[in-house]
């Protein structure tokens, strides 16, 4: 389980970060977002206002999250691609954006690759996507 705040507060300003690569926030970006936040147990209205800031916060910066552990990195980008493939179109700057996290984070450009693949393939369900970071709290 992710029970490092350092952790959970960077899994959380990444995936609020992507959001804002393509410059527009849809209601299914903003309820992906609050899915995870739920589950990394941050406050809704803390959230909710993060993304109507979004685009004005100055202090979020614009730094790839680097994780304790590469497992977590790994999760992360997996809920990364799902969050900026869900207004089905993945743009090059949410494409850039993952490619950082995954090099800071010592994980290959060829590994990243495969799990977009995958991804993109339609070998996943998409009818209700499982938040990859559920799994890291199923197995506690």
């Amino acid at each position: 389980m992710i029970n490092n705040y350092l952790d959970r507060s960077n899994y959380v300003k990444g995936l609020l970060l992507m959001i804002g690569k393509d410059k527009k926030i849809t209601d299914k970006e903003r309820e992906f977002l609050h899915d995870v936040a739920e589950k990394l147990s941050f406050n809704k209205k803390f959230i909710e206002r993060a993304i109507d800031e979004l685009f004005e916060n100055e202090h979020l910066g614009n730094e790839p999250p680097v994780f304790s552990q590469k497992q977590y990195a790994k999760v992360f980008l997996r809920d990364a691609i799902k969050l900026a493939c869900v207004d089905n179109e993945l743009s090059s700057e949410e494409f850039v954006w993952l490619q950082s996290i995954a090099v800071s984070n010592g994980l290959s450009n060829e590994w990243l690759k495969n799990e977009l693949k995958y991804y993109l393939s339609g070998k996943h369900s998409n009818k209700s996507p499982e938040l990859k970071i559920k799994k890291i709290f199923d197995t506690v």
